[in-house]
C-alpha cells in the first residue's frame, strides 16, 4: 500500500521514488519473525546474503561472525522448523545485519533472547548508532528504553505525545513514570 501523503526518506532517497535503495540501506526485524522453516539457518542466511548481492566470502566472514556472537554456530545446520523462538529471533537478527545497514526498524527486538543475546544485540545496536548508522525500535519494556535511548518518543492511541533526548523527556522521573502520568486518562 502506498502512503498519499508525506515523503520519507532514508539515508537521502525517497521511499517513493527509489524503494530498492531504501531496502538496501535498511533492515527490519519484526518481534516474531516469519522465516522459511523449510531452509537450514545457513541456506536462509545466504539466501538472503544473495538478495543483498553480498560476495560469498563477505557473507561466510559475517555469517560466521555474528553466528558466534550471538552462539548459534553450531545450529545454523539444522532446520529452522528445528529452532526455538529465541533462536528464529537470533536468526532474524543475523539475517538483518549480515548487509550491513545504515538503519534497522525493530519491533520487540528483545522478545524471545536470553540475556546473553540481548546484551549482545545491545552492545550491536550501539555500535550501529556510533558509527553514524540509527536503530529505530519499538517496546513496551520502558526501562530498556530509557537505558539505551538517546531519543524517545511516547504515542498514544496513534498521537505523538512526547518526543526529544531521553533525558529531556524523563526530567526528574523513570521513563515509566513519565508514559503513565501522560497516558493516564487515555
Amino acid at each position: 500500500m502506498d502512503f498519499e501523503q508525506g515523503e520519507i526518506y532514508i539515508d537521502g532517497f525517497s521511499v517513493k521514488e527509489k524503494p530498492l535503495e531504501c531496502k538496501k540501506t535498511m533492515a527490519y526485524i519484526p518481534d516474531n519473525p516469519d522465516l522459511y522453516e523449510y531452509l537450514t539457518g545457513v541456506a536462509y542466511l545466504n539466501f538472503i546474503g544473495d538478495v543483498f548481492r553480498i560476495d560469498r566470502d563477505e557473507r561466510e566472514k559475517l555469517i560466521i561472525h555474528f553466528a558466534d556472537r550471538f552462539e548459534l554456530t553450531k545450529d545454523l545446520g539444522n532446520l529452522i522448523s528445528s529452532y526455538s523462538h529465541g533462536m528464529k529471533q537470533k536468526l532474524a537478527i543475523i539475517s538483518a545485519l549480515i548487509h550491513s545497514p545504515k538503519l534497522l526498524v525493530l519491533d520487540e527486538p528483545f522478545v524471545g533472547l536470553d540475556p546473553k543475546a540481548s546484551f549482545v544485540f545491545k552492545t550491536i545496536m550501539r555500535e550501529i548508532c556510533d558509527t553514524g548508522g540509527a536503530v529505530f525500535f519499538s517496546t513496551h519494556v520502558l526501562d530498556v528504553a530509557e537505558k539505551l535511548c538517546d531519543r524517545v518518543a511516547i504515542i498514544r492511541n496513534g498521537e505523538l505525545i512526547a518526543c526529544g533526548n531521553t533525558a529531556e523527556v524523563r526530567g526528574d522521573h523513570s521513563l515509566e513514570e513519565i508514559f503513565l502520568e501522560l497516558t493516564e486518562n487515555a
